[in-house]
């Protein structure tokens, strides 16, 4: 055999259109070999530039033994340039190697006739190199039109060119494809992290935004099934109030673990489980050192604020049997990471609020301690005021407000003169002036105090009566606040139920007859309504010791 020395040209094109990207090399061999022909006017034979093997041939070459040029082909695919294989007057071998996917070279060899052919005896040689009947190659070679080597260089040149502008195509086509993915992930995922933290309550509950986040990661990763694992964070002194917030395990989907195995599997995972994103699949779930058979793809990640872990989120098992990678890993580090701060601020806001229970608390038994024959009055008014406040449909935060403002209704009489606020008889007109003074006082003193603003209006205006006749404003009907409204009930109940020094309470009876009577000119229709609704309970509130697991339900959670 000769050879012919190497083309002067680079060549080294990726995929052209005429190749199908994920089909089989036989089949991108194939749509290889026919484009070829369409351009360079002869039949081709496509090698397997990884092994050397034929993996296409057009039907109508002579039965060329081909696996001859086998180790040539290698060497043109390891290279970057085409090249002429064989030339045996009137025929020459002609390689170009392809790469048809990011592991598999294709080298198409093209059979070409270099001058014209009168008779039999031009091929003899030919016939005997390539291994095949003069005859067969004499009736193929009269059907062929010759092309100089000059002409296959510049024509290849042409091919290149096509070919590294299709191949440049495509890639582009693949990067817009890549970016336009990536795009729609990171939109997916600004506009998950913005629904979430757009939700988000400082005094909300944890499972809420827990629940939301689950639900929206379904929509975007694509697995079977989610879960939040809340931990008890609550210290020794809130618990003790009633103010922790204790272990929560919320799912969405078909979630794979419950609360205890999901948190032997956080123990199972150790360090790695607070420290970064866990991500597992098959080749780490399929070990023997693997107990959750349950589980074949993981991702976990650590809800933290600092150096605290407040729970985990994880997805289980990818939907088609696909491995979790960087991209879920880092959306789920995300939502963790806003989960982790809300549940940060949630503690410090209930520690917060006990601070401020516990000031109201203070300010309660100054009241207590200034005027001994009430007292235990503005804890009766609070609680009662809760009563009525669920009645009316109030939500928990309003009953806690009212609670708060109950028990400070009175702070203003701090400032009445003990002589007037401790007398035991009747009285006189200046003297009941004075007293009603506490409501204006109460309200100077709290009106700078920015956590008790929403108390102010119980404390000013819970003696308006609904007429119009009350005090300090005269407000009438709806322009009293609510829970002013509220108030008014629940004091003059207390008021009038209560035993003071210089009298008894006063009966069921009549105390229901006088409530009943005052609707619609001292007080709210609705309120008084309600405050019969639930006057069994009521009258048991106000006449047994505060229950701490109650109250802390109210003020905490």
């Amino acid at each position: 055999m000769s050879t012919v020395a190497t083309s002067e040209f680079q060549f080294a094109p990726q995929v052209p259109r005429a190749i199908p990207t994920g089909e089989s090399l036989a089949s991108q061999a194939a749509a290889l070999g026919m484009s070829l022909r369409r351009t360079m006017q002869t039949g081709f034979v496509v090698f397997d530039g990884a092994t050397g093997r034929v993996v296409y041939g057009a039907a109508d070459l002579p039965p060329i033994g081909w696996s001859a040029w086998s180790e040539m082909a290698r060497e043109v695919a390891r290279g970057t340039q085409a090249r002429f294989l064989e030339e045996e007057d009137p025929i020459i071998l002609h390689a170009i190697p392809v790469v048809a996917d990011e592991k598999s070279t294709l080298v198409a060899v093209g059979m070409y006739v270099v001058r014209p052919i009168e008779h039999p005896g031009d091929v003899v040689r030919a016939a005997e190199v390539f291994g095949v009947a003069v005859e067969q190659l004499f009736h193929w070679c009269r059907g062929q039109r010759p092309i100089s080597v000059a002409t296959i260089e510049r024509m290849t040149d042409v091919l290149s060119s096509r070919l590294h502008a299709e191949a440049r195509i495509a890639q582009l086509e693949r990067e817009n494809e890549m970016l336009s993915s990536h795009i729609t992930a990171t939109l997916e995922e600004i506009t998950l992290i913005y629904r979430l933290t757009h939700n988000l309550k400082l005094s909300s509950n944890r499972e809420d935004p827990g629940t939301l986040a689950l639900g929206w990661l379904s929509a975007v990763i694509a697995a079977e099934g989610f879960a939040i694992h809340y931990l008890d964070v609550a210290d020794q002194a809130l618990a003790a109030k009633g103010g922790g917030a204790g272990p929560l395990h919320i799912t969405h989907g078909r979630c794979p673990l419950d609360a205890a195995a999901f948190q032997a599997l956080v123990q199972k995972l150790g360090a790695d489980a607070t420290s970064r994103p866990v991500v597992l699949n098959r080749p780490a779930t399929n070990s023997a050192t693997w107990t959750f058979p349950e589980v074949r793809e993981l991702v976990l990640v650590a809800l933290t604020e600092g150096e605290r872990t407040f729970g985990w989120l994880a997805a289980f098992n990818h939907k088609s049997r696909g491995e979790f990678g960087t991209v879920e890993a880092n959306l789920l580090s995300s939502i963790g990471t806003i989960l982790g701060i809300h549940s940060s601020n949630m503690d410090l806001y209930r520690q917060q609020s006990e601070v401020l229970a516990d000031v109201v608390r203070a300010m309660s038994s100054a009241i207590d301690a200034k005027d001994p024959y009430t007292r235990g009055h503005s804890d009766r008014v609070a609680r009662v005021c809760v009563r009525l406040a669920q009645e009316l449909g109030c939500d928990r935060e309003t009953a806690r407000t009212i609670y708060m403002a109950g028990l400070l209704h009175d702070i203003g009489k701090i400032g009445i003169d003990d002589n007037v606020l401790r007398k035991p008889g009747k009285l006189t007109e200046a003297e009941f002036e004075h007293v009603k003074t506490h409501v204006e006082i109460g309200y100077r003193i709290l009106r700078d105090l920015r956590k008790m603003q929403h108390m102010l209006p119980v404390v000013l205006h819970h003696h308006e009566s609904f007429d119009g006749t009350g005090y300090p404003h005269g407000l009438a009907g709806e322009n009293i606040p609510f829970l002013a409204r509220i108030a008014a009930v629940a004091d003059a109940y207390d008021a009038m139920a209560s035993d003071r020094p210089y009298r008894a309470g006063m009966p069921d009876e009549k105390l229901d007859e006088v409530i009943r009577q005052g609707a619609g000119r001292q007080w709210d229709p609705r309120v008084v309504e309600a405050f019969f609704q639930a006057r069994d309970d009521i009258r048991e509130l106000s006449h047994r010791n505060i229950n701490t697991d109650e109250l802390a339900a109210l003020q905490f959670s």
